[in-house]
């Protein structure tokens, strides 16, 4: 039976609606709405599982359907998507989060990217083991840590100097 992203998570749910079934057989309209498949794919499933004509229909034994779908479910394969699966929803997330994160905009003061560590805007207190940010809204306190920052990356000496605590 081919194996697609699409449905594989759902096979336990599958599982549970074709074991509450008390039909021998499934049809193709049975396997459409069960997995939620086109005419053609149905096909394409029922004869990976064995299907059979019978008259002008298509037929698919319900026990041997369970009995893939269980192998299927206890494969590589199935835990391989779910793994799969949380990966690209963990990574959706974290951009989102970035999307979010991006759309913030920090008024940058004319000047602050060549401020140094003595002339830290007010509100910024640093010393050994310390460091203190006032601030009195969030933008606030992204405008004076970017303020830090770019004091760090200019005068790192003047910095480590006085963040330095008693080094034996």
């Amino acid at each position: 039976m081919p194996i697609k992203a699409e449905w594989l998570l759902r096979v336990p749910e599958i599982l549970t609606d074709l074991r509450a079934l008390d039909v021998p057989v499934l049809d193709r309209a049975a396997i459409e709405r069960l997995f939620g498949f086109r005419r053609r794919r149905a096909i394409q499933v029922m004869h990976a599982v064995g299907g059979y004509q019978a008259g002008h229909s298509f037929l698919v034994d319900r026990l041997q359907l369970i009995a893939q779908l269980d192998v299927l479910c206890s494969g590589e394969g199935f835990h391989q998507e779910g793994r799969r699966r949380v990966r690209l929803e963990e990574t959706v997330e974290r951009l989102r989060r970035h999307v979010v994160a991006a759309r913030v905009r920090i008024a940058v003061e004319p000047g602050v990217m060549e401020t140094r560590i003595q002339s830290l805007p007010p509100g910024i207190q640093l010393e050994p083991g310390l460091l203190s940010v006032a601030f009195g809204e969030p933008r606030e306190l992204l405008q004076r840590l970017f303020a830090l920052s770019q004091a760090i990356a200019n005068d790192f000496e003047s910095f480590d100097r006085l963040t330095a605590s008693e080094r034996g």
